[in-house]
């Protein structure tokens, strides 16, 4: 039985579609307005105001604003950076909405600087990793893996992503806080619009921290949950428990997915973790998960899944990160999803889309 916890209330899908539709046809609209080069070379300098959010969440200087006015003097003190240069990284970013300038050279945070700061609604963490050391070091290395179909993690790190990660403890440690971002944006869409009324005991494959089961068991007072991951991963399980007030009834176990997976779950979840794996690994994990659940149970997938059409899509680009840093990941289309359940005894039920770039792929047995 769901609790009646203050979950946020979220558009109906098709408020959402239609804004979304009506949002891409302006997009198209201006860009077939202009002259094709500009358009591109306009395109093309996006990734400017990438790094340049990027470098924002290593100053920390959302939280030096906070609510307050800052002018940019009293920013570069905090962050020890050049007041003139910070004042240039500001500026660029104020004029895409991201912090606002009000008196002259002084700044106040936005509804989109405030997803930099620390605490709850935070992009901080998953915006540090995706755009520091680690996955820039690949980035130029896209035309090699295009031509060869290949990760270039070996090549640079001598191992594959996750073992780099590993073996860096400050890299570990920055993956595992931007995973537990993203399980706070996606949690909060997942009890939005997911029933687990039926579920009795759930598990969190890959589950990290234990974010993401932790948020669903405050829905659910009758539920008892399990995070399941590697063992550097789910040491601070408790900690999140105890946030969540939940450690009477959550589990953090530790172990491989390629292993033996938690039995005595109706319910099993995974997010983004298919995606990091081939098809064939993909089947040998939902093989595992099926030989742990009992006749009636299911499996929850969230990831993108790929339209088979021209729409732009946080997939579509997430998944050439899936091409350089992984052996074989991708980001799948409705019938590969479908494809990879049936080989593995499940069936695909349906796929609930969210306002998140997230959907939620029901498989059962």
């Amino acid at each position: 039985m769901k609790s009646k916890n203050d979950t946020p209330k979220f558009p109906p899908m098709w408020v959402f579609n239609l804004l979304s539709g009506f949002r891409r046809f302006l997009y198209n609209l201006y860009f077939r307005l202009i002259p094709p080069n500009v358009a591109v070379f306009e395109k093309a300098q996006r990734f400017w105001i990438a790094k340049a959010i990027g470098v924002a969440c290593e100053l920390n200087i959302a939280d030096i604003i906070d609510s307050g006015h800052k002018s940019i003097d009293e920013i570069a003190e905090k962050c020890d950076a050049d007041p003139d240069s910070l004042y240039r990284l500001m500026r660029a970013l104020a004029s895409d909405g991201i912090f606002k300038e009000t008196d002259k050279k002084a700044f106040i945070n936005t509804p989109q600087s405030n997803a930099l700061k620390e605490g709850k609604g935070s992009m901080k963490y998953m915006i540090e990793h995706q755009l520091g050391e680690t996955n820039l070091a690949m980035l130029p290395e896209l035309t090699n893996s295009i031509k060869t179909g290949e990760s270039v993690a070996h090549k640079l790190f001598g191992t594959d992503i996750f073992e780099h990660l590993k073996n860096h403890p400050d890299k570990n440690e920055l993956y595992n806080k931007a995973m537990s971002n993203t399980s706070d944006i996606f949690s909060e869409v997942f009890v939005a619009y997911y029933d687990f009324s039926g579920i009795k005991k759930l598990i969190d494959v890959g589950g990290g921290e234990g974010y993401l089961i932790s948020r669903i068991l405050t829905d659910y007072p009758d539920m008892q949950g399990v995070v399941f991951d590697q063992s550097h991963v789910v040491k601070t399980g408790s900690k999140i428990f105890e946030k969540f007030g939940v450690r009477d009834r959550a589990e953090a176990v530790a172990g491989s997915i390629f292993e033996e997976i938690p039995s005595g779950g109706d319910g099993y979840i995974m997010k983004n973790i298919l995606h990091i794996f081939d098809d064939k690994t993909c089947i040998r994990i939902l093989k595992n998960i099926k030989s742990s659940m009992p006749a009636n149970g299911m499996v929850l997938i969230a990831e993108t899944v790929i339209s088979e059409d021209n729409k732009p899509e946080f997939g579509k680009l997430f998944d050439l990160q899936m091409l350089i840093g992984t052996e074989g990941g991708k980001e799948r289309t409705l019938k590969e999803f479908e494809n990879i359940l049936n080989e593995a005894g499940f069936k695909l039920n349906r796929i609930i889309d969210t306002v998140s770039p997230f959907s939620i792929v029901e498989g059962i047995i």
